[in-house]
């Protein structure tokens, strides 16, 4: 990981639309799986990956948000690759809990050879492959009704928790990012106004609730809204920010999972409200990360204030040189097919030819569109990674005041 360039300094630039000699070098994430094919391909083992690593366990890169760290504590992340193609330094994240606190008690409530069915500490029933080579099956939610609100508010999110949520000592973290290199975002999934409520609910459950028991709903984002602006509040006293990151996961291939009158009801009010405060503080950039096709949501982000966007899956039809036409003041990162990286060069490069066009509008980090999948070998993904780094290069960041 290089550190002896000035991270921030350069990321701030790029999602600025300012003129600088390259983007970024970051990639977003991996299965376990992955890098165990690469390394039984060539990919020299250095540091590796503990021997009990699920198959489908996610593996953060500097790009992703598994693979920020918390200061000079690293989340589970990727160090082999990071290494190999020399990629720059990542996300800091706060080492603090914007979420549940305290967390439920993880309880097992059977167990087989290739399942696992539990509570998790977010108080969620699930159940869970055992290799993770599959999204779990999600069972049961903390929240159904309003009585089952009013005792996870109390418990979980009250607002006399805020001075108990650091991770780690907050006077040693905070005078280590006076002078810090990379970027440090405010907030960690699952924050953000629909993707909260998934995590809470249910999304099927969500779904009738926004129309059975709206003033609920109404009730719960009210509440979350007010304890985000607390936490920030508290926070942004102490140390300024770069970014704030929003986690919504709302669409699907065939694009929103909810109506724009539903986000205008629901979901706009408090963005604006919690945006308009951060910038009051000082921070101007606001990401969210949503997987799907995102056509119908990028205006409705960008009335609500939201100014930044991952990762655009290709496979959901989103098409990076037409959105950028069309928006060209949006911070873009992501969006190469992670599945032309198994189809062989020829694709590969055909995706690529659309990255210096990106590249060179500024306000683009190219990466993969999301994790990427074990069907992909070393030797197409260094061909990818180093053809792509060859773009970097070569390509300036043009300014749009040129």
């Amino acid at each position: 990981m290089i550190e002896n360039i000035k991270i921030r300094e350069l990321f701030l630039k790029i999602i600025g639309f300012e003129s600088c000699n390259r983007t970024l070098k970051w990639e977003i994430a991996y299965w376990g799986g992955t890098l165990k094919r690469w390394y039984s391909e060539g990919l020299p083992k250095i540091k590796g990956l503990p021997d009990d690593t699920a198959y489908g366990k996610g593996i953060g890169g500097p790009g992703g948000i598994v693979g920020a760290s918390w200061g000079d504590q690293t989340r589970f992340c990727d160090y082999d690759v990071t290494d190999y193609f020399k990629f720059d330094g990542g996300y800091i994240l706060l080492p603090y809990k914007s979420w549940i606190f305290p967390f439920f008690e993880k309880k097992t409530i059977s167990e087989s050879d290739n399942h696992i069915e539990l509570w998790d500490v977010n108080g969620i029933r699930k159940k869970i492959i055992k290799d993770d080579s599959s999204m779990p099956l999600f069972l049961d939610w903390p929240v159904h009704n309003k009585k089952d609100w009013g005792k996870v508010k109390e418990e979980r999110f009250n607002l006399n928790s805020i001075n108990k949520r650091w991770i780690t000592n907050k006077e040693n973290f905070i005078k280590k990012m006076k002078n810090r290199t990379r970027p440090l975002l405010i907030f960690d999934p699952p924050i953000g106004f629909f993707g909260s409520l998934r995590e809470l609910i249910g999304v099927e459950n969500l779904f009738f609730l926004f129309y059975d028991e709206p003033k609920l709903i109404h009730s719960i984002l009210d509440h979350l809204c007010n304890l985000w602006i607390s936490i920030a509040e508290e926070l942004t006293a102490k140390i300024d920010f770069d970014m704030a990151i929003f986690w919504e996961d709302m669409a699907g291939k065939q694009g929103s999972l909810i109506s724009p009158l539903t986000f205008k009801e629901f979901l706009t009010p408090r963005y604006k409200k919690i945006i308009n405060f951060l910038k009051s503080k000082g921070i101007k950039y606001f990401l969210v990360d949503t997987d799907g096709k995102v056509d119908v949501l990028i205006p409705l982000f960008l009335e609500a204030g939201i100014n930044a966007m991952l990762p655009f899956e290709q496979q959901a039809g989103n098409d990076l040189i037409n959105i950028r036409k069309e928006y060209p003041n949006l911070i873009m990162f992501g969006g190469f097919d992670k599945n032309t990286l198994h189809k062989g060069k020829e694709f590969i490069d055909k995706e690529l030819e659309k990255m210096n066009l990106l590249i060179s509008k500024g306000g683009y980090i190219p990466f993969v569109d999301h994790d990427i999948p074990p069907n992909s070998s070393w030797e197409n993904f260094k061909y990818y990674r180093n053809r792509l780094n060859e773009i970097i290069y070569s390509t300036k960041v043009l300014s749009k005041t040129l």
